[in-house]
């Protein structure tokens, strides 16, 4: 097993005490001055809702507990949820379970499951990610995309890559750029669509936090 698939297993499906199951990390909302819940639904409305349709097949990366598993799950035809957690996907089957339209799985930190997705995403996850990890990840979007479809991809962007310390790093951040991500998403077949902190029309919500990125990629 990779290291970093290692350490990311031990993390969330061990150590992690998941007190408000996702909602801990709200540090974001803070960062931009504004409250939780308008951060939240920013993100919905802005990141999720323009790809969703009620017979399209969302695919996320790394649920959790769901934070944003719910969103998806209500504005998605069908939902295929995949996390290396084998705790966190047994959460997720337990909160969810009157949902019929969500399929979750336990994945090995770095292929999907032989699913046709009309949108893939991922928060909270990729910035614990190094390179070879998201390097795989992105070929495995490539492959499970239909053609045109898009994917929304919440990753790291450290001020040096050379010298950073995952270990050490304020929210363990693991070290990427995001010229080195679009690198990556090339070399996987993905177009690169934006790069950005802020989603919203003022520049003002986002993910100003610790310099991170949102990146959108589509399958050409």
């Amino acid at each position: 097993m990779n290291d970093n698939v290692a350490k990311n297993l031990e993390r969330w499906d061990r150590t992690h005490d998941w007190r408000a199951d996702g909602d801990e990390w709200n540090r974001q909302a803070a960062a931009c001055g504004i409250d939780y819940a308008s951060w939240k639904q920013s993100l919905v409305d802005h990141l999720i809702a323009p790809h969703a349709a009620p017979g399209r097949h969302a695919l996320e990366i790394a649920p959790g507990h769901g934070r944003w598993t719910e969103y998806l799950a209500a504005l998605f035809g069908h939902v295929t949820a995949v996390d290396l957690s084998p705790s966190c996907i047994a959460f997720c089957r337990q909160r969810f379970a009157s949902r019929t339209n969500i399929d979750f799985a336990v994945t090995d930190g770095v292929s999907l499951p032989d699913v046709e997705a009309d949108f893939v995403f991922s928060f909270d996850a990729f910035v614990h990610m190094d390179r070879g990890v998201i390097g795989a990840y992105l070929k495995e979007i490539a492959r499970v995309l239909r053609s045109r479809a898009s994917a929304v991809l919440h990753h790291s962007n450290v001020a040096d890559f050379d010298a950073h310390d995952q270990e050490r790093a304020q929210g363990w951040r693991a070290p990427m750029t995001a010229q080195l991500f679009a690198s990556l998403a090339d070399e996987a077949g993905l177009e690169v669509v934006s790069q950005r902190v802020f989603w919203d029309e003022k520049n003002r919500i986002g993910v100003p936090r610790l310099g991170d990125r949102i990146s959108e990629l589509r399958k050409p």
